[in-house]
């Protein structure tokens, strides 16, 4: 029972960052995905596996930081994690774009984005999309 639990989560977190990986990609213009699901299954468990044991780590080391940030500095830590994850993955990239959002009479005018803050775009649509689909579906 208690593996079934375990491999259980592992799957939630997986498919979870899979859908966050193809939707942030689709979102953000500079966020580049190589097409197939064999790239985006590999994004998703690197990420999973990058913020199981590299995550905590930085949160330790970075806490005297954060205090005094009042939590901002852990944007910069999901930032880092994300960069992690396309540095290891061949097929995930990141560069320079350009970003807009118009859904449901939500408009978001297009604006250039470098490539640091497609970085920063890119593991803020993350961290919701994850959050929205482990709130919602799972």
């Amino acid at each position: 029972m208690f593996l079934m639990f375990g491999i259980k989560n592992i799957l939630r977190s997986v498919v979870s960052n899979a859908v966050a990986i193809f939707a942030t990609a689709y979102i953000i213009d500079g966020f580049n995905v190589d097409g197939n699901l064999q790239v985006i299954g590999i994004g998703a468990v690197v990420l999973g596996l990058v913020n199981v044991f590299v995550k905590p780590i930085l949160k330790i080391i970075s806490f005297p930081i954060n205090i005094v940030t009042l939590g901002f500095f852990n944007w910069i830590i999901n930032a880092l994690v994300i960069y992690l994850t396309v540095y290891l993955v061949q097929g995930i990239s990141i560069s320079d774009g350009f970003f807009s959002f118009n859904y449901l009479g939500i408009t978001i005018p297009e604006i250039y984005l470098s490539w640091f803050w497609t970085l920063i775009a890119a593991s803020v649509s993350i961290g919701i999309i994850n959050w929205l689909i482990r709130k919602v579906l799972l």
